[in-house]
């Protein structure tokens, strides 16, 4: 059911809010005279205006989480596992599974409206295609969220597509190395992106939340491209040059394979999954 809510805004909690959509996320509601209150499971916070009140605390701790909620109009859930952060599947379910409904409780006790961020992911490129750890388990989330919306929550949800920003994220990483001319192969030209600037999320995030339309759910996406051609106009507006060499996907399928079931030993979780790289590349 879709109702509006016309919401009123002075304080609220950002999850998840020193990471690569939470930091911006919190300067523009800081920007707009809102109360915010940052809340992540790190130490660090210097990246926020000095007005934003940094709560450290983890998604799992409900009752840290409930007291950082008190008196918040709105609860922003960013927090999330993606790949790079996590790579076993109890760890994708504690944070997007366990840690939604700990938000969801949260906002419930507060008497306040949740904006969930979840990801393109839970449908995928293709109908049909398999859904690998982080896009089953935050398609979960989305399932908790709406139930609670049956229930009395007021909630919208938000799924953006590829998101790039000044803390990395693949499309981040790749941005990062062109800019620094150290992007001198480019892996998996022809996988399929939709990029979304991490502040335009932000932005889109805070207007869900002021349209406060009760069980809606957003795609916020850029142009469908290829990793090639998003290269190739990050580098024509930077003035730098594109790498010259690439490596097919279909040739990075087994190396990648190979990461993942060795992640245990290597103690590194590669950006992308072979799932992800199969599902989002397009053959002719």
């Amino acid at each position: 059911m879709v109702t509006n809510l016309p919401v009123s805004i002075n304080k609220v909690l950002v999850t998840g809010a020193t990471g690569i959509v939470g930091t911006p996320l919190c300067s523009k509601l800081a920007g707009l005279g809102i109360q915010v209150i940052a809340y992540s499971r790190n130490s660090y916070g210097s990246d926020l205006p000095a007005s934003v009140r940094h709560i450290r605390g983890d998604i799992l701790d409900r009752a840290v989480l409930a007291n950082a909620a008190s008196g918040a109009d709105v609860i922003f859930h960013v927090a999330a596992a993606v790949h790079g952060s996590e790579s076993t599947l109890a760890g994708f379910e504690a944070m997007n599974v366990t840690g939604t409904a700990n938000a969801i409780g949260a906002a419930l006790g507060a008497d306040a409206m949740m904006v969930h961020v979840s990801t393109v992911n839970v449908e995928g490129f293709r109908t049909g295609a398999l859904k690998d750890d982080y896009a089953s388990t935050k398609a979960r989330a989305e399932e908790l969220v709406l139930d609670a919306v049956k229930d009395g929550l007021d909630a919208v949800i938000v799924r953006p597509a590829t998101v790039f920003g000044s803390k990395s994220g693949r499309a981040g990483q790749i941005v990062d190395r062109l800019l620094s001319r150290s992007l001198r192969v480019l892996p998996a030209p022809s996988r399929m992106i939709s990029p979304v600037w991490a502040g335009d999320l932000a932005v889109a995030l805070i207007k869900a939340a002021e349209l406060g339309i009760v069980g809606k759910t957003y795609t916020v996406a850029g142009p469908v491209m290829s990793t090639n051609d998003f290269v190739r106009t990050v580098s024509h507006a930077a003035g730098v040059p594109a790498p010259r060499m690439s490596i097919p996907a279909w040739a990075i399928l087994g190396p990648l394979q190979l990461a993942w079931w060795g992640r245990g030993l290597t103690r590194w979780t590669p950006p992308v999954t072979v799932e992800s790289v199969r599902s989002s590349v397009h053959d002719g």
